[in-house]
């Protein structure tokens, strides 16, 4: 089995330090990301053969910055079997109390730099796959985005950063109606319930405060300290399954992630097809034209 080459932002714990290191265990090749470098010397020991530290701040000049890691990422290995956009953070809160500028930033890490991210990698991975003979039946590079299952079904107090994971998840549809002829996979991957950093240091709350919520703010906040440390989920697991997707010639384009995240989803699609059982009669065929062609906007992905 070839080894690959793995990009892996936000790689100095939780899902990214996981995958970083099992990648690395079994003989593949990884641009790693952090913050400083100081931590990624500290998880990884610095620069080696199979091992490039890149240090980015999501902050500034973002295409300059994702130009020049793409650069370094070529340069060291000279391809991307593997881009993961890993690095967000959680910023929960009520809708009526959440903060424009605390919106924006949230969007600004976990909807633009993925994006951009992603725009940057496939000037290297899009000439690749098509020299590779990528197709829809060959998929010859992945791109792995860390949406959540709050990219697919939005819980209590938790609005602003289910918009921005909403987001991520559109991303990864649409890039697989782009990518699927080159043979590219945009795997959204949708975890919840893991004992990772997402409601310790990667959680944000708003800065606002409106009395009538107080009772509610306050319960969700408990129960969200109750839950930390207690979640079913292991992010050790993370690296072995994701190493194992990579290997797949066909792999499924949306990933869920822990017992919880099956669980909400089947939630979320049980109480849709409920209301589209309601809805058909009047909502469905009675509001189209009678000559009316087939959507444009029908097509799927495989």
């Amino acid at each position: 089995m070839e080894n690959q080459i793995w990009l892996i932002t936000a790689a100095t714990g939780g899902f990214g330090e996981s995958l970083a290191k099992y990648a690395l265990s079994r003989g593949d090749k990884v641009v790693a990301t952090s913050r400083t470098m100081k931590k990624l010397n500290e998880k990884f020991g610095g620069e080696s053969e199979n091992f490039l530290p890149f240090e980015l701040k999501f902050e500034g000049d973002l295409q300059a910055k994702f130009k020049a890691l793409i650069e370094a990422t070529q340069k060291k290995f000279g391809r991307i079997d593997n881009l993961v956009n890993n690095a967000g953070y959680g910023l929960l809160g009520i809708v009526e109390e959440t903060g424009e500028a605390d919106l924006r930033t949230q969007f600004e890490i976990n909807v633009f730099a993925p994006f951009l991210l992603t725009q940057a990698a496939l000037k290297l991975m899009r000439p690749q796959a098509i020299k590779d003979g990528g197709s829809e039946e060959k998929v010859v590079a992945r791109i792995f985005n860390l949406s959540s299952i709050g990219g697919f079904r939005t819980s209590g107090a938790s609005t602003p950063y289910c918009m921005s994971k909403f987001a991520v998840s559109a991303l990864s549809e649409g890039l697989n109606l782009e990518l699927n002829q080159f043979g590219i996979r945009a795997i959204n991957v949708m975890p919840t319930g893991f004992r990772t950093e997402f409601l310790g240091e990667s959680l944000k709350t708003g800065a606002g405060a409106i009395k009538d919520y107080n009772e509610f703010r306050s319960a969700t906040i408990e129960k969200f300290k109750a839950y930390n440390g207690k979640q079913p989920g292991n992010p050790a697991t993370f690296g072995p399954v994701m190493f194992e997707i990579s290997r797949q010639t066909m792999p499924a384009q949306y990933l869920f992630m822990g017992s919880s995240a099956f669980k909400n989803a089947e939630q979320k699609m049980a109480l849709v097809m409920a209301d589209m059982k309601d809805t058909r009669s009047i909502a469905g065929e009675a509001m189209d034209f009678k000559d009316a062609t087939e959507s444009a906007f029908d097509k799927r992905n495989k």
